[in-house]
């Protein structure tokens, strides 16, 4: 049973599952979560392999270098993960059906892939109202 967990998770996602409207209502976020300031953002959770909790004291933590903000399906984190490998990219992503089919696809690149894809992420946000939010001044 936890063989048959592990293929179906590194099955790639199918976008037909995934549609949505080309249109989202950035007004109605109501429901996104995001942190109250950059400091407060947890890298870790999405890039586990960057953050490990055995590292030293007074290593600087490694940051986001590109944002892709609409990011959609991927398709441009997937190339900079390959282009750029110890370089973190995040997608933003407001719609949540196709935020949803980002993280599952980068999940499965990253099963599929040992060692591959675990310098890319996708959250669910509104860039025009929360970017500051994510990000350091300048980063």
């Amino acid at each position: 049973a936890a063989e048959e967990k592990e293929e179906e998770a590194a099955a790639p996602p199918q976008k037909r599952f995934y549609r949505q409207r080309a249109h989202s209502n950035p007004l109605a976020d109501h429901t996104l979560c995001y942190p109250s300031r950059p400091q407060d953002m947890d890298w870790a959770s999405l890039f586990p392999s960057f953050f490990p909790p055995e590292a030293p004291p007074g290593t600087p933590p490694a940051r986001v270098e590109f944002a892709d903000v609409g990011c959609g399906y991927g398709g441009l984190l997937v190339a900079l993960s390959e282009l750029f490998p110890r370089s973190l990219a995040l997608g933003l992503e407001l719609r949540a059906k196709v935020a949803a089919f980002t993280r599952a696809r980068i999940r499965a690149l990253r099963v599929a892939q040992p060692g591959r894809f675990g310098n890319v992420a996708c959250v669910r946000g509104n860039a025009m109202k929360h970017l500051p939010h994510f990000f350091l001044r300048g980063q």
